[in-house]
């Protein structure tokens, strides 16, 4: 029997939680805090359904649950599977696909990859860079660990923000309508103080129909606050319009794991900017003395 692969899209958490199946794998999945799979939404039962590896596919089959489990929209109490389909547990919707030898491999391959990119995209920042050339690394790494094809970078400045860094956006452009949903997306993670990722727009009431994520098709978004303990020091915002794999829990904590770096050393960017901007004292005392202005 074939391994398989769950991508579960919770409604309200933003990002996909991945399950790799070998074959004789058995899943609980609800949201009681011992299943294999934590689904922690309210239409969701504590023990909802198990997904188990058998010689002839695998077998769903729902757990008495109050809300139903479902293949591609149909409700069932127990069903075989043996093919890519939809499953939903509640509200919540989950991808189920069988994979190949060469599939299961590259997946492994991607997920044991993760970590040491996030460590090779924090070594890479070039920490003696001008300081614009530093908020520019930053932008550059979310871009790659999110997958995502463009975005900006927000600094704090007294009591508002600037756009420091953009990619394929144009700053000037962010009062329009085209980018309401983005903008929404840096006011929840300004205010929340933490990150807010979306993998299926149109199971979000406050950015399903907004114009940006309609004309422009936006497949995911994911906008991380960059902090100094409380205090914000700014925001980097990511999204594509391009198919691709969805930004998952692990994602998120290796994008978070980045941004605390990138904190750090924006602090120290903006230290060094200061100090190289700042009068140097020897030749303040220089000057003063040429004027005859202290003995």
């Amino acid at each position: 029997m074939q391994q398989a692969r769950l991508i579960a899209y919770p409604p309200d958490s933003g990002a996909a939680i991945i399950r790799s199946l070998a074959p004789d794998d058995l899943l609980r999945i609800g949201r009681a805090s011992d299943c294999d799979l934590v689904l922690e939404h309210a239409s969701v039962s504590r023990t909802h359904a198990e997904l188990r590896g058998e010689p002839g596919g695998w077998r769903l089959r729902d757990l008495g649950s109050k809300n139903g489990s479902f293949i591609d929209g149909h409700p069932i109490s127990e069903a075989m599977l043996d093919r890519t389909c939809w499953l939903r547990f509640g509200d919540v919707h989950c991808e189920f696909a069988v994979l190949d030898a060469v599939q299961a491999a590259a997946l492994s391959a991607r997920q044991q990859s993760r970590h040491a990119q996030s460590q090779a995209l924090i070594r890479r920042i070039d920490r003696q860079a001008p300081f614009g050339a530093l908020l520019d690394d930053i932008l550059r790494g979310v871009l790659e660990l999110a997958g995502c094809s463009r975005g900006f970078l927000l600094m704090a400045r007294g009591d508002d923000y600037v756009v420091c860094a953009s990619r394929t956006i144009d700053p000037s452009a962010l009062n329009t309508r085209n980018f309401s949903g983005s903008v929404g997306a840096v006011q929840r993670a300004l205010t929340q103080r933490k990150p807010v990722v979306v993998n299926q727009m149109d199971s979000e009431p406050w950015l399903a129909g907004r114009a940006s994520v309609i004309g422009l098709g936006l497949q995911c978004l994911v906008c991380l606050p960059l902090l100094d303990g409380e205090r914000v020091l700014g925001a980097v915002y990511a999204d594509r319009s391009e198919p691709g794999e969805p930004i998952t829990q692990l994602d998120v904590e290796l994008l978070s794991a980045f941004a605390e770096s990138a904190a750090v050393w924006m602090l120290a960017g903006q230290a060094i900017e200061v100090l190289n901007n700042a009068p140097r004292w020897k030749t303040i005392v220089s000057a003063h003395t040429r004027e005859g202005h202290i003995a």
